[in-house]
């Protein structure tokens, strides 16, 4: 049985560029790597089982992570899914079970994927994906490596199971009958494993039928007829034979409805519509005129109602970076025969148009053409009328919709003669244009090849867009579903944030929750798609902060699409864990938009040049811990609007705690190369606690909005856990006076013993009779004596344990500062500065300045220049100076007075004043060393 590959070459390249530069043929390049020792932070990288049924109660483990201290809780992202820690009984009390919880999932939880994340000392921990489902579950029993050991499973059920180690396979057997239509789903890359999941399947004769990779979502997925009555046998391995704890995978055999795709795959926010749904083993259903290999789809016709927030993004499966700009909602079809795969059903904005293979369509606009590649050498038209230079956008969403695809776009004019006869004027032929950049570097790729065009019509009349796959000459498949859109040009922007775990600048990345401490900053970056040339400055904010925590200003600039948003927590703030949103506000035409930042997550690290494994978050969640971070560094000023070429000083504090007292290596961070904008990098020395920064806008500065931050790296000596010392002491403590009592009882009923034994007021049978029971309690009181010495041996062991920990070590702080926002504007004149002397000024004297000035932008006015001081520096003078309007120079009488900063004056400068749109300031540096 044939079966057509259609995967994501993404997904694999990446394996196998890991694997060739490996050079062999066990893989380890796909766990997470080792970070350097730095200050502690909940993370987790895999839980098993991945998923549960409705309706039951499961025992999840977090089976690996980073800094997963007193692990207390786990959250998901759904409310009726609910953890409590699984207890256990030791030393007559109930503790918590490490890293386990019993999870009870709610029976009107949908069937999707969800985030979970765990809760713990270090805070609240990056998100993995927990899958809800109606089918019954169990796990996988090893040994299962050889057709032999196969770990039987029932029809309609899921097996959750690990590729433990490197070169592990896993068999599987079920029981199925000639005729019957069968799914069997691998779900690995959609439940963050790192494992490139192979299925094989073979029949009761032992013949292979089908072998399968990255068929649906990157991840294996077979629908077939079963040949014949009998065992089947299912191989699971990984692309490259890697493995490890992290390499979960669900296995589900089953006959309940399986969606490929769904026509129209968009409609209109807050409508009921109709909706083809294609795939397999639909109630109701009747055969279609497709198949994908030698399976027909079954299709059935059902009624959608969609909600009515067109700018949002909720997919059921994991979305991957690419797809974040699309809007959607999650659509699980539920069904007596079970709950089908989610399928997300995109927001459309205009009227929707079925493509049909025998016509050319025609769209009015807005509107969308929604159709399919689905054989070799398909090719689809519309037309649509257009304005004479109007401005027009035309894109297709293919990649952006979860679709393998690299759709050309070509747009022609339509020409018509006297006749009526038509001529085609091509304008573009466009393939991958790369809608969106690469916005974050390598972690978050949101580069496809869906094509991008926008033009201005040249005329009024009909224009043609064609539509095809690159490849189309030699593939074609049913599951190959497009949106082509087509609109007046619209600008708008969607949002995506990222939390950065706290590192060096310009590292791979690793998987982050936002926590804080107390008095301590966190970096989220924010990415903005621009749409249709929108090109506004759009200004971030943070809804659902806790109390003590703030964000002082974060703004993407004009043209930029990056910066980098600081939450500061004070060392007021309470501990806190929940969900945040971030928001972005900007102006086009006379319309204000605010959208909501959809959150995104790094899963694995970026390493040898392979960019990080990252995917669309459910949600944002922030976390405050107890602990108080060991320094802070505050900039005092945070937002300034400033004309080309002027000066800004930042004070600057470190606020020491915990007796940390080292020098703070600070760098200024996120102005671009191009801006033109100078930064003063500074250390601000031991034993001090401010200093004072400079930046310089230049006078050829881009005019815009930039984020900037002060970024530290320090050694700070850190104790971990310190209050675990303490409740182990005073475990220590009681199990001590437990074993000093326990051998106070064991001496005292052995000298019972003893004296019975000497006496001589009883008759044998009562001495007989009262000994035995001694010797009862004697044995009963030394099993209690050893029950409290093997307690106190481990409890000593235990507060070795603890106090080991708890040694200071040297770990690496990368701790920003608060934000600075530099906004800047065009400039009405450029300010240059003759100086005698080289600036030498003696105390009492007074040196002449001839300052000229250009006036640029249109500017005609007069300036006044004046010599503002900046702080440490006292007794220099100089008289405001006018320059009239008709004039471009003046000299500046700058004198020092007997009480004058002696030495080289820093941050001095000479300030014109104009009338330019408002108040606007430009300085020129001037160096001045002050002498007696």
């Amino acid at each position: 049985m044939m079966h057509t590959r259609f995967f994501d070459r993404r997904r694999f390249f990446t394996k196998v560029v890991c694997f060739l530069a490996a050079g062999l043929g066990l893989v380890l390049t796909n766990r997470i790597q080792p970070l350097q020792a730095q200050l502690p932070q909940t993370v987790i990288y895999s839980v098993n089982p991945s998923g549960g049924q409705k309706g039951q109660t499961v025992e999840v483990r977090v089976t690996n992570g980073k800094d997963l201290d007193e692990l207390n809780a786990l959250w998901f992202s759904h409310p009726d899914i609910k953890a409590t820690p699984k207890m256990q009984e030791s030393n007559g009390k109930q503790i918590p079970v490490a890293n386990t919880f019993l999870v009870t999932i709610g029976n009107d939880v949908p069937s999707g994927v969800y985030d979970v994340r765990a809760n713990g000392l270090y805070g609240l921990s990056n998100p993995r994906s927990f899958v809800v489902g109606d089918l019954p579950e169990k796990a996988e029993v090893e040994p299962n490596n050889k057709e032999d050991q196969a770990t039987p499973m029932d029809m309609n059920s899921v097996m959750n199971a690990l590729l433990n180690g490197a070169t592990d396979v896993d068999y599987y057997s079920f029981t199925g009958k000639k005729g019957d239509k069968v799914s069997i789903d691998c779900r690995a890359a959609r439940i963050d494993s790192p494992a490139v999941a192979i299925v094989e399947l073979y029949g009761p004769d032992q013949r292979r039928l089908v072998s399968e990779r990255d068929t649906f979502r990157n991840d294996p997925y077979i629908n077939l007829t079963l040949p014949l009555d009998g065992t089947y046998k299912i191989k699971v391995s990984d692309l490259t034979y890697a493995g490890g704890v992290d390499n979960v995978y669900r296995l589900s055999v089953h006959q309940k409805p399986h969606i490929e795709f769904i026509m129209p795959p968009s409609g209109t926010p807050g409508t009921t519509g109709s909706y083809t749904l294609y795939g397999y083993n639909l109630p109701g259903g009747k055969t279609s005129d497709w198949s994908i290999g030698d399976e027909p789809l079954q299709e059935v016709n059902v009624f959608i109602t969609l909600p009515s927030k067109p700018t949002t993004l909720k997919m059921g499966e994991q979305g991957f970076p690419h797809e974040v700009s699309a809007d959607g909602y999650s659509y699980v079809w539920a069904t007596p025969a079970g709950s089908s795969n989610p399928m997300t059903i995109y927001y459309a904005d205009g009227n929707i148009v079925r493509d049909e293979q025998t016509k050319e369509e025609t769209l009015t606009l807005p509107g969308e053409l929604v159709g399919q590649f689905e054989v070799k050498n398909d090719v689809d038209t519309f037309r649509f009328a257009g304005k004479a230079n109007e401005k027009y956008s035309i894109e297709v969403f293919g990649q952006r919709n979860g679709i393998v695809m690299d759709p050309v776009i070509v747009v022609e004019q339509v020409i018509k003669d006297k006749d009526g006869k038509e001529t085609f004027k091509q304008l573009a032929n466009v393939g991958a244009t790369t809608v969106f950049a690469d916005l974050s570097g390598k972690l978050f790729d949101t580069r496809t090849d869906d094509p991008y065009y926008q033009f201005t019509a040249p005329a009024e009349g009909e224009y043609r867009v064609t539509l095809r796959d690159l490849q189309f000459e030699t593939r074609g498949n049913p599951r190959m579903v497009y949106r082509a859109v087509i609109r007046q040009s619209k600008p708008d922007f969607r949002l995506v944030a990222l939390p950065l775990y706290p590192q060096a600048v310009n590292t791979g990345g690793s998987p982050a929750a936002i926590t804080l401490r107390k008095g301590d900053s966190f970096k989220i970056a924010v990415m903005a798609l621009r749409q249709d040339g929108f090109n506004e400055t759009i200004d971030l904010s943070v809804k659902g902060l806790p109390p003590g925590v703030t964000c002082k200003a974060a703004s993407i600039g004009s043209g930029d699409s990056n910066a980098e948003m600081i939450l500061t927590a004070d060392e007021s703030a309470q501990k806190w864990s929940g969900e945040i949103e971030i928001t972005g506000a900007a102006n086009s035409g006379a319309a204000k938009l605010e959208r909501v930042a959809r959150a995104a997550t790094v899963l694995r690290p970026a390493a040898n040049n392979v960019r990080a494994d990252s995917r669309i978050a459910r949600s944002l969640a922030l976390s405050v811990i107890d602990e108080v971070a060991p320094y802070q560094v505050v900039a005092d000023v945070a937002e300034v609007n400033v004309n080309q070429g002027r000066q800004i000083l930042v004070p600057v504090k470190v606020l020491k705690r915990t007796g940390f007292d080292n020098a703070v290596a600070l760098a200024w961070n996120g102005i671009p190369k191009n801006s033109n904008i100078t930064a003063e990098n500074k250390t601000i020395a031991k034993g001090k606690a401010d200093e004072l920064f400079q930046l310089f806008v230049n006078n050829n500065a881009k005019p815009g909005v930039y984020t900037t931050y002060l970024q530290s790296t320090v050694d700070v000596s850190y104790r971990r856990n310190p209050a675990q010392v303490d409740e182990a002491k005073k475990e220590q403590a009681e199990v001590t006076k437990r074993l000093t009592d326990a051998q106070s009882a064991l001496a005292a009923v052995t000298k019972k013993r003893d004296d019975l034994a000497k006496a001589t007021d009883k008759t044998a049978d009562q001495k007989k009779a009262e000994q035995a029971k001694a010797e009862e309690e004697v044995k009963a009181a030394d099993a209690a004596v050893k029950a409290a010495e093997a307690a106190k041996k481990a409890v000593d062991a235990k507060v070795a344990a603890a106090e080991k920990a708890a040694t200071a070590k040297t770990v690496k702080v990368y701790a920003p500062s608060t934000p600075l926002v530099i906004r800047v504007k065009p400039a009405p004149v450029t300010l240059t500065l003759a100086v005698p002397g080289g600036g030498a000024l003696k105390k009492g004297a007074t040196i002449d300045v001839k300052a000229t000035i250009k006036r640029i932008n249109d500017f005609k006015g007069p300036v006044e220049l004046t010599l503002p001081l900046p702080p440490g520096v006292t007794g220099v003078t100089a008289d405001p100076v006018q320059i009239p309007a008709d004039k471009t120079e003046v000299t500046i009488p700058i004198k020092a007075t007997a009480e004058a900063t002696e030495g080289d004056l820093a941050n001095m400068v000479v300030q014109a004043k104009a009338d330019f749109q408002g108040e606007a300031l430009v300085d020129a540096p001037i160096k001045l060393k002050v002498t007696k």
